[in-house]
C-alpha cells in the first residue's frame, strides 16, 4: 500500500513539473486539439447489407479512387446459429464474400469472394491487393488473381503448401463454431499437442507441393 501511494504522489509530482514547465515556456510541448480533424460517426453507413449478409470481422478496410470503400471480412466467424435464412425462411442471416464495396452513400456495389486473410489495399487502377502469407492482386470486377507475390514458407512439419483452392465446398447453414470457441479450441490443443505418426502417403504429397512451389517460386522470388 506504500508503494502504491508513493507512486501517486510521483506521478502527480512529475505532472506538475511538466504543466509549470509548459507555463515557463520550456521545450515541453503540448498538443493543441484543435489542430487536428473532426470527425462524426455516420451510424446509418453503409445501409443494410443486400441478401440478408451478416458481416464477419473486418481485417482489411481501403478508399478507392472514387471515394468507394473495400470491405475485407472473415465470413468464417460467423456460426451455424447465425445462418438460419440459407437453410429456411429465417430474416437473418446469410453468410457474405469476404470482399464488399461500397460507395459513399453506403449502398453495395459489388463484391467477390477471396480466401481470408489480413490487410489489403487498392491501386489507383482499382485492381485489390489483399494479404495472407503471400500478396494476390486481384481483378475486382471478375473476382480472378491476375498476378500474386508468392512467399509462403516450406511447410517442413506438414501443412498446406501454395494458395488454397477456391471456392471451398460449403453447406448451406453450416457456419464456424465462431471466434472465440475457435480461440479456446486452439489454446487447448497447444497445451496438450497431439503427436501421431505421420501417414507416409501425405510426406510424399507434402514433399511434392514443396518441390513443385519451389520451382514455381525460388527462394530468391522478391
Amino acid at each position: 500500500m506504500k508503494n502504491y501511494f508513493l507512486s501517486i504522489g510521483l506521478f502527480a509530482f512529475l505532472l506538475t513539473g511538466c504543466s509549470t514547465d509548459a507555463q515557463d515556456g520550456s521545450s515541453v510541448s503540448q498538443a493543441n486539439v484543435s489542430d487536428g480533424p473532426s470527425y462524426i460517426v455516420d451510424a446509418a453507413w453503409p445501409k443494410t447489407l443486400p441478401n440478408l449478409w451478416k458481416i464477419g470481422g473486418i481485417t482489411g478496410l481501403a478508399v478507392d479512387a472514387n471515394d468507394n470503400v473495400w470491405l475485407y471480412n472473415r465470413p468464417n466467424d460467423i456460426t451455424a446459429l447465425e445462418l438460419h435464412a440459407e437453410v429456411g425462411d429465417a430474416e437473418c442471416c446469410v453468410m457474405p464474400p469476404s470482399m464488399i464495396h461500397v460507395n459513399r452513400d453506403g449502398d453495395v456495389i459489388g463484391w467477390f469472394d477471396a480466401p481470408q486473410g489480413h490487410g489489403m489495399d487498392v491501386d489507383s487502377q482499382g485492381f485489390v491487393y489483399l494479404g495472407q502469407d503471400t500478396v494476390r492482386k486481384y481483378d475486382p470486377n471478375t473476382g480472378e488473381v491476375v498476378g500474386e507475390i508468392a512467399r509462403t514458407p516450406e511447410r517442413e512439419g506438414g501443412g498446406r503448401v501454395g494458395l488454397p483452392e477456391w471456392p471451398p465446398e460449403r453447406l448451406p447453414g453450416i457456419g464456424s463454431r465462431g471466434p472465440i470457441a475457435n480461440f479456446i479450441n486452439n489454446l487447448e490443443r497447444a497445451r496438450n499437442p497431439e503427436t501421431p505418426a505421420p501417414n507416409p502417403e501425405t510426406v510424399a504429397r507434402q514433399q511434392q507441393e514443396r518441390m513443385e512451389f519451389r520451382m514455381k517460386y525460388p527462394p530468391e522470388t522478391p
